[in-house]
This record gives structure tokens, C-alpha cells and sequence, in this order.
């Protein structure tokens, strides 16, 4: 599709311009640690067909893991067991590496690839954690932005990682073959809301001419009701104080009506909600996306809804749609990039075995005063790894939004 490739060719040009004209950005309040497993084909035997004795909440688990590998399912499985990690590591081997994980810390390591100085969440500053956290990412010590690798470990208990099964194409074992590249992530402990009372404090007069991302607020239960609050309050500060766009990312909601009452209670402060096209058919509508998007947009005074599948992102808005087209693609081809290489990168190139898909949902009008704007994505089949693409893609389309650079 040559317009594609001539659209993300302009692109890998403009990437030092739309860097350099960045302003500020601000991001909370997701992060921990993920542990990095490529599952082999004897793993996955052993995952399906194994003895996975332990406690009654792991076994429980390990029977929702195999029903999930057996239909082709990916996404975030939540095992209640602390205590799981070794059990777990019998099963799928040692980690790759560990790395952070997390919406709001992912997307800051995309960010500091590219040479910005991300200001971070994160009240977890364990030796485990800020050794995850990449360079040039700033958290707030003593009242001021301070470079994390300036920072000593706190000492305490060790919270575990999140285990990521990388599922390969083709991998086959136990009567399954992975027939899509995808993951399912292992969470052992219930998720902490990085609620950073210096960043809390002081973000609002950061992020000025900037951007600020909201992420991690699926799957915090009972703490949702005081948590909530609070995060709203430190959105509705980044508008006070001069953010562009004040974006909010989903993730694995158990039900519509939990993301509901994140809604009534964050959706009124943000300008932008971002989520992948399963989360979007589950969560908010299914059938035509721009429509259920642009319903879901104006039922909460959004500007704009972003959506990111394989083959193309979409945005419904009611902004300039040659911008959005750009953050689309900036957002695509950094998750390109990373999806080629493994991690970030600071330099984008088009991946030489990326295709780009002719039949996409159409651009234009659509409800509401809403229009779609959407691109075909750079995309691989085989990616080296999945991890990451969709906080990923979130950098790179919060980029776009973040810069004065004048590219028409």
C-alpha cells in the first residue's frame, strides 16, 4: 500500500522535529516489574498437560490458563498467590529478563528512548523497580524532579513481578499450535495504584504545554472508591495548569460496569480514552468501531477515542484530522519499532518485513459532530516480541499531541 509507506517514510523523518518541539509529559499511576517468558513448545506442554499442584488459587488458575490457551485467548489472568513465582517458573522456566511494566512506566520508557525526560508516578522505589525503570525518567524526590538513577533503593518486601507468557506463531505443543503472536500476562498480586503524593503535589505545575496519561485504574477493587478521587483530582489538575490533552488508557476491565464507575469518576477530566479493539467490542460497543467509539465519546464529553488493533488505529474525534492521522502513525510505527527489536527504540525506521493492510475502516463522518480518522499499521507477523505495543503505541500518539512542531 504505497500511501502507507510514503505516510510513515514522512514520518521517520519528522521523528527528531516532533521530539525536539515536545513539551512536557506527566504520567501516572501504573508501574511494577514484568518477568519475560518466551513460551517454548515443551513449556506450553508442560502448561497444558503438567502437574500444576499448589495453593487452591493457583490451581484455579492454571485451569482458567489452559481453557485460555485452548481457545487462542490472550490478556491479563489475576491469580491470587503471592507465593506462586517458583510453581509458575517450574512450569514456563526462568525469565528472559525482567523490565517494568505498566501503562503509564511503559510508555515513559518509550519516551526516554527518544531522549525526553518523562516525569513518573512511583511510589515502589525497591531496587527491583528503579532497576527496571529506564534512564532519563524523573520522579519527584524531595519536592523536585530527580533523575531515577539518582535515587537509593527502599528497602522492604519484595513485590512480585508479572509473569508474560510471549505465545510465538506457530509454537505447538500439548495438541495446541499458537496460530497469532500475542501474551498472557500472570498477575500474583492484586494492583497498587502508584498514588505518589510528590507527584500528586507537584505534576499540575509540570505539565504546561505538555501531556498527561492516566493509566492502571482497572482492577483495583475496593481500593477503586478512594483511589479514584484522587487521581481525578490530579487530572483535573493537569488542565488547570496547561496540558494539551489529559488522555486516559484502558486495559482489562472485568465488566463494562466496572469501567463505568471509573468514568463517572475520572471521564469528566480527561479529553481522550485509548484501548485496543477487543477492549472496545467488550467494553464500550460491538460492531462498527467508529460508531461505538463516537457514541462512547459523547456520552462522556470526550475530544476524542482512540483505538488500536493490528492492522490499524483509529482515532473519533473532534479535532484537526491531520493530526490525528500523525499521532495514529507515530503511535503505530514506535509500536512497530519496539515490536521488531524487543523494546523501545529511539530511532524509528519502518521494519523491512512490515506489510500494511489495504482493508481498513473508513475515514469520515461518523455521529455525533464526530469523524474517523485511521491509518493502516506497519505490521509483523512474527513479532520479536509483544509486550508493551499498546503502551507503546500510547507514547508515540501522545507525542503528536505534546508538540508545537509545525509539520503541515
Amino acid at each position: 500500500m504505497t500511501d502507507a509507506r510514503e505516510r510513515y517514510e514522512r514520518l521517520v523523518e519528522q521523528r527528531a522535529a516532533l521530539v525536539e518541539g515536545c513539551g512536557p509529559v506527566v504520567a501516572g499511576f501504573s508501574a511494577t516489574t514484568d518477568a519475560l517468558h518466551r513460551v517454548t513448545d515443551s513449556a506450553l506442554e508442560r502448561l497444558l498437560t503438567g502437574d500444576h499442584a499448589g495453593s487452591e488459587a493457583f490451581d484455579a488458575g492454571m485451569a482458567t490458563l489452559r481453557s485460555w490457551l485452548l481457545e487462542g485467548r490472550d490478556g491479563e489472568l489475576f491469580i491470587d498467590d503471592e507465593a506462586a513465582e517458583p510453581l509458575l517458573e517450574q512450569l514456563v522456566g526462568p525469565p528472559e529478563r525482567v523490565q517494568c511494566g505498566g501503562t503509564s512506566i511503559q510508555a515513559c520508557w518509550s519516551w526516554s528512548a527518544l531522549g525526553l525526560a518523562p516525569l513518573l508516578a512511583l511510589t515502589n522505589r525497591s531496587e527491583r523497580q528503579l532497576r527496571a525503570t529506564a534512564d532519563n525518567v524523573h520522579v519527584i524526590d524531595d519536592g523536585a524532579p530527580a533523575p531515577v538513577r539518582q535515587l537509593a533503593p527502599v528497602p522492604g518486601p519484595v513485590v512480585p513481578s508479572n509473569h508474560v507468557l510471549e505465545l510465538t506463531r506457530g509454537t505447538s505443543g500439548g495438541g495446541v499450535t499458537v496460530t497469532r503472536s500475542s501474551r498472557i500476562t500472570v498477575v500474583l498480586v492484586r494492583k497498587r495504584l502508584q498514588l505518589d503524593e510528590g507527584f500528586l503535589a507537584v505534576s499540575p505545575s509540570l505539565v504546561t504545554g505538555g501531556v498527561g496519561l492516566v493509566s492502571g485504574l482497572n482492577g483495583i477493587g475496593r481500593a477503586r472508591e478512594e483511589a479514584l478521587p484522587r487521581v481525578a483530582e490530579a487530572a483535573a489538575g493537569w488542565r488547570a495548569g496547561g496540558a494539551r490533552l489529559v488522555h486516559l488508557e484502558l486495559a482489562e476491565y472485568a465488566t463494562a460496569g466496572e469501567l463505568d464507575r471509573v468514568m463517572a469518576l475520572v471521564g469528566g477530566h480527561v479529553d481522550s480514552v485509548g484501548m485496543n479493539a477487543s477492549e472496545l467490542g467488550r467494553l464500550v460497543g460491538a460492531g462498527d468501531p467508529s460508531h461505538a467509539a463516537a457514541v462512547f465519546a459523547a456520552a462522556h464529553g470526550l475530544q476524542r477515542v482512540v483505538v488500536h488493533a493490528d492492522e490499524w488505529a483509529m482515532s473519533v474525534h473532534r479535532r484537526d484530522p491531520a493530526r490525528e492521522e500523525r499521532a495514529l502513525a507515530a503511535g503505530s510505527l514506535a509500536a512497530a519499532n519496539r515490536a521488531a527489536h524487543g523494546e523501545p527504540q529511539g530511532t524509528w525506521r519502518i521494519p523491512r518485513e512490515a506489510s500494511f493492510a489495504v482493508e481498513i475502516p473508513p475515514s469520515g463522518p461518523v455521529t455525533e459532530g464526530y469523524r474517523a480518522s485511521v491509518v493502516a499499521t506497519p505490521y509483523l507477523t512474527t513479532p520479536f516480541s509483544t509486550i508493551g505495543l499498546g503502551d507503546t503505541f500510547v507514547s508515540g500518539d501522545l507525542l503528536v499531541q505534546a508538540s508545537s512542531a509545525d509539520l503541515d
